[in-house]
């Protein structure tokens, strides 16, 4: 004979210690992605000026340092370098390291010369591979040099800094190029003070 009753399987309880554990996990997960990908800085130099002041806050990208840790300077750098839309460019302003230990406070600088490019000043002037740049950030300071003015070709991870200030900025005129591992990444947004919020490509 067949029974009409079916039947009935517990049902687990439902814990909220054990939602309260992976909704922990899943912040601290997404926190330490956000930390790898993204990071915010306080400026604390006049280098770039008008671009930047002491006291603005901004918020960093690290998505093309690594891209360019990863590329740049191999094999694939080709193919990663400039076509690659995680690759650092011209113009963009980043953050760095001027030393490879990473013992002094990170620098923010503007992207004037990528790898393999060959770097020259003359009476003022930055060229880029033999071509005169428009630089209207500099707002028509003359780029001095102190140093040697070039021509200098940089290796093939590595990249050439510059402030806007250009008349009070220690830069690669003065340490010469920066290695890609050095780089932070490039700034995408001013968020401090709330005023002068700005986005950067």
């Amino acid at each position: 004979m067949v029974s009409d009753t079916t039947e009935q399987r517990p049902t687990r309880r439902h814990s909220p210690l054990r939602d309260i554990f992976w909704t922990g996990v899943q912040a601290l997960t997404l926190f330490l992605i956000l930390s790898a990908l993204i990071g915010r800085f306080e400026i604390h130099q006049i280098s770039m000026e008008p671009t930047f002041h002491e006291g603005q806050r901004v918020v960093v990208s690290k998505i093309d340092s690594i891209w360019s840790n990863l590329f740049v300077g191999t094999a694939h750098a080709a193919e990663a370098h400039p076509a690659s839309p995680f690759a650092l460019h011209r113009g963009q302003i980043v953050v760095f390291y001027r030393t490879p230990d990473r013992s002094e406070d990170a620098l923010i600088k503007r992207v004037i010369g990528l790898p393999g490019d060959t770097i020259e000043i003359r009476s003022g002037q930055v060229y880029v591979n033999g071509a005169a740049i428009d630089e209207p950030y500099v707002h028509g300071v003359a780029t001095s040099c102190n140093a040697e003015c070039g021509p200098i070709t940089l290796d093939a991870d590595s990249y050439f800094m510059m402030g806007d200030n250009r008349a009070n900025s220690m830069d690669s005129r003065v340490f010469g190029p920066i290695p890609a591992g050095q780089v932070i990444g490039h700034v995408v947004l001013r968020y401090w003070p709330f005023n002068q919020i700005e986005l950067f490509p």
